[in-house]
């Protein structure tokens, strides 16, 4: 096998000038710094402002007229959610982080739902199953006996 694996050998020191190595090693960081300007191309184009023909159109949404290219990118969103589109409507409700905010707020409800049902069991089972709170004012008073105040002199 001419030119196989048997023939490969390990490079020793000195054997490659130092500016083809340095031309070697540095494709590599041309190859990344390519990468990441693809992103950074990607950024400036996002916060770059929009042209006139884009800005009017923003206008006439109601949109704000300084607006950034990333305005465009939500754009098409929009129209298919007012076109009735479920998913581009969830896709801006997450965006705008509004089920995140439901979701706590209804388990904070949940939370004081349950600590007032304990409290409630615990108030009950304090004066006994055979009594019923018939009105707010009999509620009160319990509550006033289970502290040990007496109000009865004012």
């Amino acid at each position: 096998m001419a030119g196989g694996i048997e023939n490969l050998r390990p490079f020793k020191k000195g054997e490659i000038s130092s500016e083809v190595a340095k031309a070697n090693g540095s494709k590599g960081g041309k190859a990344k710094a390519a990468n990441k300007t693809v992103a950074d191309y990607l950024r400036k184009w996002a916060d770059h402002e929009v042209d006139e023909k884009n800005k009017r159109a923003l206008q006439a949404l109601g949109l704000d007229e300084d607006a950034t290219n990333r305005t465009l990118l939500i754009l098409p969103l929009i129209k298919k959610a007012n076109g009735g589109d479920i998913k581009a409507l969830q896709m801006i409700i997450d965006l705008l982080g509004e089920d995140k905010k439901k979701d706590l707020e209804i388990k904070k409800l949940q939370e004081e739902i349950a600590h007032l049902r304990a409290e409630t069991q615990r108030i009950t089972a304090s004066f006994g199953e055979d009594r019923e709170i018939e009105d707010l004012s009999g509620l009160a008073e319990m509550l006033r006996k289970d502290k040990g105040g007496d109000d009865d002199d004012e």
